[in-house]
C-alpha cells in the first residue's frame, strides 16, 4: 500500500511538472527516480527474482541513482547491497574483445586473419576469420547447447574445463551455417578468442585483462576467474538455472572454467559503470578502430544489432551476461551521456534487459 501510494504522489509531481512552465530540475529528477524505484520494486514483489541492483546516470540531466531492491540471502532474508561483487557472465564478452582488438591494433594480429593460422586441425578453418568470431558470423555451434556437454555438466558441476576441451565440444558437431553467412550468437566464439589471446601475447588472458583494462581504469573488483566455483568480496548468493525451483541455491555449484573468456569475470555495479563508460567512450581503443567497433554492426531486430564483442540498443552499446544464478546488464550511450548497471540476483526468464528497456523509454522515449 505504502509503495502504491508513493507511485501515486510520483504520478501526481509528474502532472504537476508538466503543467508548470518553469520546471525544477531536482524535482524532475525526483519523480523520475521515483518512477524507476517502484518499476524495479515490482519486480521484485510480482516475480521469483530475489533481488536486484540498479544504477543509472544520466550526467546531463544529473542523475545517479543506485538503487536495491530485494534480498541478496533467501535463507536469512539479508537485503540487497550495492557494494557487493556479482558474476557479470558474458559482459566478459566485451574485456576479451577488447583485448583482442588491443593486439589489432598492435600489429600482432589482424581481423581478416583466418582462424586455421590458429587452429588448423578444425573443420573449415581456413574460411573463418577472426572478425567472424567477434561479431557471431562463423557459424560454430556454441558448446554449451551441447546436449551431451550438458549431461557431463549435470553430472560433475565442479569438474574443471579447459578451453581445448570446451572448443572440441563445439567442433563435434558441424558448422550452423558457412562462414559469414548468418548470425548465432555463441560462447565458443570468445572462448576460440581467449586461446588466440594467450598464443599471441604468451600470458593468461586473466592477465591480459588485468593490464590492460582492470589496472589502468583502477578497478580493483573486477576480475577474470579462471577456475573453481567461487568468487572474492561480500556477494549476494545467486538462485536458478533458468527456471524457479524453490531453494536453489546456484553460487558455488558450478566451476566457472566453463565459460572463461565468455562468461567468468565478476565485478560491482560502480566498478562496471566506470568500465562501460570507458569501453564506449573510447579510452581503450584507438578512434579508428573504436570508430569500426561501434559502427560495424549487423541489424539483428529494431533498436538491437551486434558488432565485435558488443551489443547496440537504440543509441547504447555495451552487453548482458546470464550464467547460473545471475544476471546483468551494462550498456552507455554516448549520446545521452548516460550509462545503465542492473543485475538480478537469479537466473530466470525475466533479464535484467527487461528493466533496461522500461527505463530508458521512461527517460527517453521508445526510440532512445
Amino acid at each position: 500500500m505504502l509503495k502504491n501510494f508513493r507511485y501515486l504522489l510520483s504520478i501526481a509531481a509528474i502532472l504537476a511538472l508538466t503543467a508548470c512552465r518553469k520546471e525544477n530540475p531536482w524535482n524532475v529528477n525526483l519523480a523520475t527516480t521515483d518512477q524507476m524505484q517502484f518499476i524495479a520494486d515490482s519486480v521484485i514483489q510480482t516475480t521469483k527474482v530475489p533481488g536486484l541492483v540498479a544504477l543509472v546516470v544520466d550526467k546531463k540531466r544529473g542523475i545517479n541513482w543506485m538503487y536495491t531492491s530485494g534480498v541478496a540471502n533467501l535463507s536469512d532474508q539479508t537485503p540487497m547491497n550495492s557494494g557487493y561483487v556479482f558474476r557479470i557472465g558474458s559482459n566478459t564478452k566485451t574485456f576479451t574483445g577488447t583485448v583482442l582488438l588491443q593486439l589489432v591494433e598492435e600489429g600482432k594480429l589482424s581481423l581478416d586473419e583466418k582462424v586455421s593460422k590458429y587452429f588448423p586441425n578444425y573443420p573449415k578453418a581456413g574460411a573463418i576469420t577472426v572478425a567472424m568470431l567477434c561479431n557471431m558470423t562463423s557459424g560454430i555451434r556454441d558448446y554449451t547447447r551441447n546436449t551431451l556437454w550438458g549431461n557431463i555438466m549435470e553430472a560433475t558441476p565442479a569438474r574443471r574445463w579447459t578451453p581445448q576441451e570446451l572448443v572440441d565440444w563445439a567442433f563435434s558437431e558441424n558448422l550452423l551455417f558457412e562462414p559469414g553467412t548468418g548470425f548465432s550468437y555463441s560462447n565458443s566464439n570468445t572462448i576460440l578468442l581467449g586461446m588466440i589471446i594467450e598464443k599471441i601475447t604468451g600470458n593468461s588472458l586473466e592477465a591480459e585483462i588485468r593490464q590492460r583494462i582492470t589496472r589502468p581504469l583502477q578497478l580493483t573488483q573486477t576480475a577474470l576467474i579462471t577456475s573453481g566455483t567461487g568468487f572474492p568480496g561480500p556477494h549476494a548468493r545467486g538462485y536458478y538455472e533458468g527456471s524457479f525451483v524453490a531453494g536453489n541455491d546456484q553460487t558455488e555449484i558450478y566451476d566457472y572454467s566453463y565459460v572463461w573468456a565468455a562468461g567468468a569475470a565478476y565485478s560491482t555495479p560502480r566498478e562496471l559503470q566506470r568500465y562501460v563508460e570507458a569501453l564506449v567512450g573510447g579510452e581503450l581503443l584507438s578512434p579508428v578502430m573504436q570508430r569500426r567497433r561501434l559502427e560495424d554492426m549487423r541489424e539483428l531486430a529494431p533498436r538491437l544489432a551486434y558488432g565485435l564483442g558488443l551489443f547496440r540498443r537504440g543509441s547504447f552499446y555495451g552487453h548482458n551476461g546470464t550464467v547460473t544464478g545471475y544476471s546483468s546488464s551494462m550498456y552507455h550511450s554516448n549520446l545521452r551521456d548516460c550509462t545503465v548497471i542492473i543485475y538480478f540476483n537469479s537466473m530466470l526468464e525475466l533479464h535484467p534487459d527487461y528493466l533496461f528497456e522500461r527505463f530508458m523509454s521512461m527517460l527517453y522515449g521508445p526510440e532512445f
